[in-house]
């Protein structure tokens, strides 16, 4: 990203205006908390033109749930593909530059998990939006922790435990390689 700007790559965006993604800054002073990006109206309108299903809508702000360190609202969709849930971010990524075309100063929002594509998570200010695949949003549940309370009872080793899920396949490889301990090799190094 850098190279590329410093090579003048980016001379196209630069011309209309100045492209600050989040995580660069010019200060050295910490971030605050991005403009609100979009409406909670216009997310909902992205999401349903491209047909995402199973759309749930979490206050977490100030009055809401979890204290609203981080956003005012979560937003969870559901994508049928890895494709789909691609062009649910896409649509919701367009809509927010054609909201602040023609505007001095583009700021775009952080998005992760571009590139697997089960799970994207779009941070646009004060709503956090949530693309996942069916099954990665069975398995994630992310409903089931912006709903709860959280009780002053928990452990430290209770939330650890609840937090570190760890995929099926993968503990499935790990009794294969554990049954392969006595094997030998004629070439052990």
């Amino acid at each position: 990203m850098f190279s590329a700007v410093r090579s003048g790559a980016l001379g196209r965006w630069c011309s209309r205006g100045t492209v600050l993604p989040r995580f660069l800054s010019s200060t050295g002073a910490p971030p605050v908390r991005q403009a609100q990006l979009l409406e909670l109206s216009e997310v909902e309108k992205v999401l349903s033109d491209v047909r995402a299903g199973d759309v749930r809508v979490f206050p977490v702000g100030e009055g809401g749930l979890h204290g609203g360190s981080c956003a005012d609202y979560m937003v969870v969709a559901t994508g049928r593909s890895d494709w789909h849930v691609r062009n649910i971010a896409q649509a919701l990524l367009y809509k927010i530059k054609q909201k602040q075309k023609g505007s001095d100063r583009i700021l775009m929002p952080s998005v992760e998990g571009q590139q697997a594509g089960k799970w994207i998570v779009i941070d646009s200010g004060s709503i956090v939006i949530h693309t996942l695949e069916e099954r990665a949003r069975e398995y994630y549940d992310l409903e089931s922790i912006w709903t709860k309370e959280v009780s002053p009872n928990i452990s430290v080793q209770e939330l650890e435990t609840s937090l570190a899920k760890t995929p099926p396949w993968s503990i499935d490889l790990f009794t294969k390689l554990e049954s392969l301990k006595h094997v030998s090799y004629p070439h052990e190094f």
